[in-house]
């Protein structure tokens, strides 16, 4: 048989949309901090002030500076060489390679500043030397920069009195470039390396150099960075890794495709095989299964059917259940639910047709009343929990798996584990063939996105699902509703034949079922509200009865199904005739909600019911709070042993082991999410190189590429306003970590929404499954394990376009590992979100939970220092360690010091020290992952714990 041919997507519409949705939120609240993202090498919200840039456009207006201006002038005492004294010719831009705040020629004439040095502290006239680096030690301090005192070239210039001019010449750290005669340092120019800071080269071919470099920055694989280069182009790298992703995941899905492709022809091949041998046109085969069909059609119809082999007959008698609170639900129903027969549970609004079978499996305790099995007293159906089977009225199912793969993953997880792999493949083929579905076994289910099997069909595969656990027992809730006439009378009498041929007990809540499909089943449970018991019997002497009681259904005047007849009687319409052969006893008057339950009582011989229209009993709030906890203590800590340490099942039916289990369900957590090459390609690589790009892209703008500039020497400093000083032995610039900073809610967002789907869309699947005996631990893991690849690609994808475009000195490997680890917080973020919140809300949580982490809580925005009582949840911010694994890689390793070249060693800028410790990033690269990766093994844990103990009502 061929498969038909279908394409769909690996998530469904609804994810794209929340995927699509997150990115919109995050690119939104981009926009509004982009502008101060602008400036923040001017300073802005995130930098500081450059010293020089302080002054700005105003400082012809600023006496303070015109001071020192005029200084080139030869005005005031010193012979007009003052302290931070330069020229007004010589103000210039930072972009200019060639600026130089050059001494005034009232200094130079004096002495001579030497190159590598910088003389800040003015001119004075001593007697000697050592009297003029006492005076300048006391004047101008050096905070422990090495100065000393200069004069002209090694000639002393007289000063008068016998005393000579000296200068104070302070020793250039490291990143600055210190030509001749300059008053104040400045940073080594980009596109040059300063490895001394008396002489400046420029950047050598291979290697890039921003302002500030000591010793140039090698270019790493694809980068072409020839001499001068400032930062290296972004080129074409990542398209080598774009085609190396596409290479490999198109190789793979190859594989897959031709593998699956074997595997379709040989079950279509099975499917036909069985099929034949079904319907067999051999004589001999026809004559034993008819001779087999009468002996069974002779027993039912004699009852005689109790002691069949391996079937279960169910007797309940005088159910009761009486809520918390006081309420009766269901008031005493008797009756028996038999082997080799289906039954019909029909009642009015309210009448516990769902209760009643609840009461029956176990899901809900009774309060009294007796059910056997086989003559034998049992509390409930728990024991035989294996051989029962509870069919949902909701379709539920995964949408985007096929008819066979859905069926075929509830075989390989319920049937006993000593079955083989052809066994278990017959029985998924025998239920294909009972329910008619051998032709539409390769189609998708389909949803309201994609088109899939029909109405019926999706009804009849929610059958199989529990059909094919091969159980005794199977209970369904409106298995007809929402299905046209012939389909519900089809799936009736598919219903009535597995009753008859495979020997099970049947029992069917329907809702409003037609003449053909209400006949179809051998008995009938009629209900009335609040719990009592109509009518129980055989389908065919139904109109019989209540012909007897008075209601006779006018089949020959009437259009009405006898089945909606029956319940508009139920429901209150009309009297008993008074010509009916059953009547109530003299003196009590008609009420349709307890005249039903007192006719059946006086037609089968037994008590008249209680009298339980009294007002029920009133139970405290205290006393109903009191029970539920009594019963949460007793029956929770077997529910939790239950999930997370599922039984081994009977000896004679062996549950499935764990680690079965899990490979079940990562194979076909691997076909929900890699449905295609296609949606693989353009879902996942193509939407995260483009994000990548434009966030790359972003955040290089501008005239000057990201770059780190570490603060002034402390004299210099010391010598600023108060209120400056700080931010002049601050980092001057900083762009690593706050543009980072910036985007990494954004990576948050994406990968949480992106992953809410993979439990937020099942979980009426999980705990349909979970009813059932699912290995929760096992489970939960092979969802993750099949999700780790895509969040691998999906970060790779992403980071290398934007490690090609935003240039670091942080190793790329370095910070694809970081991203990394960070996407998949991000992905167990969007597990933990989709466990409180309903799917449709989990796009906007994914947002707010990566503004509160990726802003708030990552250690710059909000400093650990200035909201001390909330260390803890920078502790356990994943953000934070991100921080700091992040800039110790790009900023205080590199800058801390020297890591190649001449000055190696040696200290580099000032102020990254002070800026880890104000932040509290003290942490080394390795350390803060280690970190990183315990967070995430914690919130993995945190997860399954969630998943498995939450909607505990439901997974029963």
């Amino acid at each position: 048989m061929a498969a038909p041919s279908h394409e769909h997507p690996g998530r469904p519409a609804r994810d794209r949309h929340q995927v699509t949705q997150a990115a919109t939120l995050a690119v939104a609240i981009l926009a509004c901090v982009a502008p101060f993202l602008g400036n923040q090498k001017k300073g802005g919200l995130f930098g500081t002030p450059r010293l020089a840039e302080t002054f700005g456009d105003d400082h012809l207006d600023n006496p303070y500076l015109e001071r020192r201006l005029q200084a080139g002038n030869g005005t005031g005492s010193n012979g007009g060489c003052l302290r931070n004294a330069w020229g007004r010719s010589q103000i210039c831009d930072f972009d200019d390679e060639n600026c130089k705040y050059k001494l005034p020629e009232a200094c130079t004439s004096k002495f001579t500043c030497p190159a590598g040095y910088y003389c800040t502290a003015g001119a004075y006239a001593a007697a000697s030397k050592e009297d003029a680096e006492k005076y300048f030690a006391a004047d101008w301090p050096s905070y422990g920069t090495q100065c000393m005192a200069v004069n002209l070239d090694g000639t002393d210039v007289d000063a008068g009195d016998g005393n000579t001019w000296y200068g104070y010449a302070c020793e250039c750290q490291n990143g600055f470039w210190c030509p001749e005669n300059i008053v104040i340092p400045n940073w080594c120019p980009q596109s040059y390396e300063c490895q001394r800071p008396s002489q400046r080269k420029k950047c050598p071919q291979g290697r890039w150099c921003k302002q500030g470099t000591v010793r140039g920055w090698p270019c790493t694989f694809g980068q072409d960075c020839k001499k001068g280069t400032i930062a290296p182009p972004a080129g074409a790298v990542f398209l080598i890794y774009f085609v190396i992703i596409v290479l490999i995941g198109y190789a793979v899905f190859w594989f897959r495709d031709r593998a699956r492709s074997k595997r379709l022809e040989k079950s279509n091949k099975e499917m036909q095989d069985y099929y034949d041998v079904l319907h067999s046109k051999d004589s001999t085969e026809v004559e034993r299964r008819a001779a087999t069909d009468s002996e069974l059609k002779s027993r039912f119809e004699t009852g005689d059917d109790k002691d069949v082999e391996d079937g279960y007959r169910i007797e309940f008698s005088d159910l009761r259940l009486t809520l918390p609170g006081g309420a009766t639900v269901m008031r005493g129903p008797s009756g028996a639910l038999e082997c080799g027969k289906s039954t019909a549970i029909m009642g009015a609004s309210g009448a516990g047709k769902t209760t009643i079978m609840n009461l029956i499996t176990g899901k809900v305790k009774k309060t009294g009343g007796i059910i056997t099995v086989n003559g034998e007293e049992v509390e409930d159906l728990q024991r035989f929990k294996q051989r029962t089977a509870f069919v949902p009225q909701e379709d539920i199912m995964l949408r985007e798996l096929t008819v066979l793969d859905n069926i075929t993953f509830s075989a390989n997880m319920r049937l006993p584990a000593n079955w083989t792999t052809e066994m278990k493949r017959e029985k998924v083929m025998e239920v294909l063939c009972t329910l008619g579905l051998t032709h539409v076994q390769h189609s998708i289910i389909g949803d309201e996105f994609e088109r899939g099997i029909s109405g019926g069909q999706r009804k009849r595969v929610n059958v199989g699902l529990e059909l094919v656990a091969d159980p005794k027992i199977l209970f369904l809730d409106e298995p007809t509703s929402g299905l046209d006439s012939v389909s519900a009378t089809k799936l009736c009498k598919i219903l009535r034949d597995i009753a008859e041929k495979q020997r099970l007990t049947v029992a069917a809540v329907i809702h409003s079922p037609g003449p053909e499909a209400f006949m179809s089943f051998h008995n009938f449970l009629l209900l009335q509200t609040g719990g009592r018991l109509v009518y129980y019997g055989p389908m065919p002497k139904v109109e019989q009865y209540f012909e007897d009681i008075g209601f006779k259904y006018p089949r020959d005047e009437t259009l009405t199904p006898l089945a909606d007849h029956v319940l508009l009687k139920v429901s209150g319409e009309g009297d008993p005739s008074p010509g009916a052969k059953i009547k109530l006893k003299a003196g009590d008057t008609w009420d349709h909600l307890t005249g039903f339950t007192k006719l059946w009582h006086i037609k089968q011989g037994l008590p008249a019911p209680a009298d339980d229209d009294e007002a029920p009993e009133k139970v405290s709030r205290a006393e109903a709070i009191k029970a539920s906890l009594v019963h949460a203590v007793k029956e929770t800590p077997r529910a939790y042993a239950r999930l997370f340490c599922p039984g081994g099942g009977d000896p004679d039916r062996p549950s499935a082991s764990g680690a079965y289990v899990f490979y079940i369900c990562f194979r076909r957590a691997c076909r929900q999410n890699y449905t295609s090459f296609k949606s693989f390609f353009l879902g996942v690589v193509c939407l995260y190189i483009a994000i990548g790009f434009v966030l790359g892209a972003l955040f290089t703008a501008g005239p000057e590429a990201p770059n780190v500039l570490g603060g002034y020497p402390l004299d210099i400093c010391r010598t600023q306003y108060p209120e400056l000083q700080g931010s002049c032995l601050d980092l001057q610039s900083n762009d690593y970590v706050t543009t980072i900073m910036t985007v990494l809610f954004i990576f948050i967002a994406l990968s949480a929404a992106t992953s809410a789907s993979t439990f937020g869309c099942e979980k009426p699947q999980y705990w349909r499954e979970c009813s059932v005996g699912l290995n929760t631990p096992a489970y939960f893991f092979a969802k993750v394990a099949a999700d780790m690849p895509l969040c691998f690609v999906s970060i790779f994808a992403l980071w290398a376009p934007f490690a090609a475009i935003f240039v670091t000195p942080m190793a790329p490997g370095d910070l694809f590992v970081a991203l990394w680890l960070l996407n998949i917080f991000g992905y167990f973020s969007g597990y933990f979100i989709s466990f409180f919140l309903p799917y449709r809300y989990c796009g906007l949580a994914a947002v707010a939970w990566s503004v509160w982490w990726g802003i708030l809580f990552c250690g710059i925005t909000l400093s650990m220092h200035s909201a001390s009582q909330l260390k803890f949840l920078f502790y356990i911010s994943p953000c934070f360690w991100f921080m700091n694994a992040y800039f110790n890689a790009s900023t205080y390793h590199p800058y801390k010091r020297v890591r190649e070249g001449r000055a190696k060693g040696e200290a580099y800028f000032m102020g990254v020290t002070r800026y880890a410790s104000s932040y509290s990033l003290l942490v080394n690269f390795s350390s803060s992952l280690g970190w990183l990766i315990l967070i995430n093994f914690c919130l993995l844990f945190l997860d399954l714990w969630i998943i498995t103990t939450t909607n505990m009502h439901k997974k029963k």
